[in-house]
């Protein structure tokens, strides 16, 4: 029989997240398996007007992800833990960032061209002296 192998690279219990879940929002009450996917190992609660969602990262750094978003607004804030010590991972977290700011550059150059680019730059950088 094959190995079976889970969402992330590894198997995110309940009990974890509900670990995760105490240790980051003082509470776990409403954590349950959530039902808008059909992955294993991804749960969410809601805290009043915050949803919070625990998960394996996909992106196979082997961390747990724990995403909370403001039911009104856009933005959702992501930590990503240690599997084993449910300590934050700021290595990965720095990764992520360094990768999200260079995708953010590649598409600023390429939907304006070098020139402009350089232009701006070279203000900004005038203006700093």
């Amino acid at each position: 029989m094959p190995k079976k192998i889970y969402p992330g690279g590894f198997r995110l219990t309940l009990a974890t997240a509900r670990k995760l879940a105490v240790q980051e929002f003082g509470t776990a009450k409403g954590l349950e398996p959530d039902r808008g996917t059909c992955l294993e190992g991804f749960f969410r609660m809601e805290l009043e007007n915050l949803v919070v969602s625990i998960r394996p990262d996909m992106r196979m750094s082997g961390c747990i992800e724990a995403h909370v978003a403001l039911c009104t607004a856009s933005h959702t804030c992501i930590g990503y833990f240690n599997r084993e010590t449910l300590e934050p991972d700021y290595d990965v977290m720095e990764k992520y960032e360094r990768q999200e700011k260079r995708e953010a550059l590649e598409q600023w150059v390429s939907g304006g061209g070098p020139e402009p680019c350089h232009k701006l730059i070279d203000e900004v950088w005038e203006k700093g002296r």
